[in-house]
């Protein structure tokens, strides 16, 4: 019996120090989780270094740790260089929308609207819709707005600075020493337990990988379709519009509301750009017809291969984890919560599968 308390004392008074830890540091807590992530993304590639042999000697651990984070900067900062013109020009292009312009194209689409706003009294009636929704639309379009949007994209960018070096800098010795992370959590295990904290560790990272794995092509294959849909009905910069909107599927459900809301509007405000008002309202249609066709397959095809075969849950469990995580943490709680119920599950399994709920909801969980 007392050792039993004993266990579950220490238990508490760890998950304490830990609550403790990230609430008063969690900016470095994040620093580590970010850096654990993306040595995870890197140990591949220093494996396959690994193979790599000079007169017979293998590449010191420093060595292919910098090389495949050099690696994976460069794959980053190829991204970003594919990207930022498309970035420039849609951004060129809407600044260059003259208001007056607008007003006359929304007046021509609205004058109908209007009259059956004035009728049920929705509208003053010495108010014009145009004027409402011009005003409005008035600080999306300015080039002044653009400058302000720049000039605070580079102050976020400074901020970032600290943090992106430390990221890298925690992540070259997680690649370094593979075996590092796991040991700065057996900091917070009795000797006794760490068998089973092991077992732990590797179970969930097995589940992880195939999840990560298939989010992964998850994102890839919806950036591809919606670019290409985009493309074939004459969206611009449709590659730009599609990868973004493919990759807010990261988030459970109101990412591809959020994506196609946003692909819209972007559309929109292109069209506006080029002086084709008369174009809009057909664009709409297609941009939403491609983003929900696009999302229809993630929805029978991608999404019940990915969270029910990678992780071993239900659908419906995976749909009501997503929803309590969204209600506790919002978005960020939306995206982490297929990980960390998958950590809880195989961790409630190796502790607690005893208990008939945890072991029923447990039990689908391959042991490796």
């Amino acid at each position: 019996m007392n050792r039993v308390l004993s266990r579950w004392l220490t238990a508490g008074i760890t998950l304490v120090l830990l609550i403790l830890l990230f609430i008063f540091f969690s900016e470095i807590v994040w620093y580590i989780l970010i850096a654990a992530v993306l040595a995870f993304l890197g140990n591949p590639i220093v494996s396959l270094l690994s193979k790599v042999k000079i007169r017979g000697h293998e590449l010191p651990n420093g060595l292919k740790a910098a090389l495949t984070l050099l690696g994976m900067s460069a794959l980053f900062m190829g991204i970003v260089a594919i990207f930022l013109p498309m970035i420039a020009s849609q951004a060129k292009m809407i600044s260059s929308i003259n208001p007056d312009d607008v007003k006359r194209a929304l007046t021509s689409f609205t004058e109908h609207l209007e009259f059956w706003l004035h009728e049920n009294q929705i509208l003053k009636q010495d108010q014009k819709l145009a004027d409402v929704l011009l005003e409005e639309v008035k600080p999306l379009i300015g080039a002044a707005t653009f400058s302000s949007l720049f000039s605070n994209i580079a102050s976020f960018m400074g901020s970032l600075f600290m943090g992106f070096f430390s990221v890298l800098f925690i992540t070259f010795f997680f690649l370094k020493d593979q075996g590092l992370f796991v040991k700065i959590i057996l900091l917070f295990v009795r000797d006794d337990s760490e068998r089973k904290v092991l077992s732990v560790i590797g179970r969930t990272r097995g589940l992880l990988e195939r999840y990560f794995t298939g989010l992964l092509i998850q994102l890839s294959t919806m950036a591809t379709l919606i670019s290409v849909g985009l493309w074939i009905v004459g969206v611009p910069n449709a590659l730009l519009i599609g990868t973004f909107g493919g990759m807010l599927n990261v988030i459970p459900y109101i990412g591809p509301i959020i994506g196609m809301t946003t692909g819209i509007i972007l559309t929109s405000l292109g069209m506006a750009g080029i002086g084709e008002y008369t174009l809009i309202i057909p664009f709409v249609f297609k941009v939403g017809a491609v983003f929900l066709s696009a999302n229809l397959i993630d929805n029978i095809v991608l999404q019940p291969l990915i969270f029910s075969t990678s992780v071993k849950a239900h659908p419906l469990e995976i749909f009501v984890v997503i929803i309590m995580a969204g209600t506790m943490g919002g978005v960020i709680g939306m995206i982490l919560a297929i990980p960390v119920y998958t950590i809880l599950r195989v961790t409630s399994q190796e502790y607690f599968g005893e208990f008939p709920v945890i072991g029923k909801l447990t039990r689908h969980i391959d042991k490796e």
